[in-house]
């Protein structure tokens, strides 16, 4: 036994696809966010739950002076669907980029559901590796207004007058990898002309 730290395996998946490369990366994960999430969706729904009128024994009058407006669950709603939306994506969601001839697609998703951006590759400039660490940082996102890792990740290139971020989940020196082999595919995404 050595007593070397074990190297870490890339998390990332690499694959072929007809005219070019196919990269699955995980979203970014935090078993401390998932867990406040998913407690304070606990609470959030138990509330929900008893206003509503379940049992069909109870009368409409008792029930029409306890529960709240129906105005009032759109809101409610929304902060589950976002809660719902943020739990999966801290636990199962990933970004799919798939690079060939014409189109660098960025597809976020997670247990099945997401979107797709879609970019054309004659547009693209600079794909490179950023590092996302900065001193104004915040827990989980929250603080830059980015909870769920879409404005920020290891990977930035140039699409006109803005700059696209993705990979949240991926480490700078796994990015570095994947960098290579797109750049191995792909060389003319990386120049800056």
């Amino acid at each position: 036994m050595s007593g070397h730290v074990p190297v870490e395996a890339y998390r990332s998946r690499i694959e072929s696809i007809p005219g070019g490369i196919g990269i699955t990366m995980p979203s970014r994960r935090s078993v401390f966010l998932a867990v406040v999430v998913a407690v304070w969706l606990a609470f959030w729904v138990l509330p929900f739950i008893g206003v509503l009128p379940i049992d069909p024994g109870r009368t409409t009058t008792s029930h029409a002076a306890t529960a709240p407006p129906p105005v009032f669950f759109i809101p409610w709603g929304i902060g589950g669907v976002f809660a719902l939306t943020l739990l999966a994506w801290t636990t199962a969601g990933r970004e799919r980029v798939t690079i060939d001839a014409d189109t660098l697609a960025v597809r976020r998703e997670a247990l099945g559901v997401g979107y797709t951006r879609r970019y054309a590759v004659a547009s693209v400039r600079a794909l490179r590796v950023v590092d996302d660490a900065s001193p104004n940082s915040s827990f989980g996102g929250f603080g830059r207004g980015d909870p769920f890792g879409l404005r920020t990740g290891s990977f930035a290139f140039d699409y006109g007058a803005k700059t696209i971020r993705f990979g949240s989940g991926v480490d700078p020196a796994e990015a570095k990898y994947l960098l290579s082999r797109i750049v191995a595919a792909k060389p003319a995404l990386v120049s800056s002309t």
